[in-house]
């Protein structure tokens, strides 16, 4: 009888640490997912600032040779 416990308590203990390791490589898959996702929202953002900028740039630029002396010499350029 006390090898049928200890057969059953080996067995506890192995399905335990395969509940473990699967756990483990869930939540490290998950880790890398949102890492993987944080890195993109980064780049987009980056890339977003700088066409924001370059519209802003073509919005904000003179439109005659006399504007663009106007700002040189009111030393805003």
């Amino acid at each position: 009888m006390t090898e049928y416990v200890a057969l059953g308590a080996v067995a506890l203990v192995v399905i335990a640490l395969g509940l473990l390791v699967w756990f483990a490589y869930r939540a490290g898959k998950s880790n890398a997912s949102v890492t993987t996702a944080q890195a993109g929202t980064a780049s987009a953002n980056v890339v977003t600032q700088k066409a924001e900028a370059m519209a802003q740039a073509e919005t904000d630029k003179p439109a005659t040779e006399d504007d663009v002396l106007a700002r040189l010499k009111g030393g805003m350029a």
